[in-house]
């Protein structure tokens, strides 16, 4: 494999762990709020809004993704 191959690989990986990132920190802020005494309603509905549009974005890039992924390899 070629280092460029290689440094685009690294630089194609970012989308996902940021994805990783975002849910373990929404995972970690609703851990924390039990601790706190429990969530309000505004704070749930804002991070189940937060994880679905996430999930939405997500989703969305990788249909896109493999529908252009396709595209290359039939040419």
């Amino acid at each position: 494999m070629s280092a460029w191959t290689y440094a685009w690989t690294l630089i194609a990986i970012i989308p996902g762990t940021m994805a990783y990132v975002f849910f373990g920190a929404t995972a970690g802020s609703l851990a924390d709020s039990k601790n706190r005494g429990g969530t309000t309603k505004w704070e749930i509905v804002i991070i189940i809004v937060g994880l679905t549009l996430g999930s939405i974005g997500i989703a969305s890039m990788s249909y896109y993704a493999k529908k252009e992924l396709r595209k290359v390899c039939d040419e």
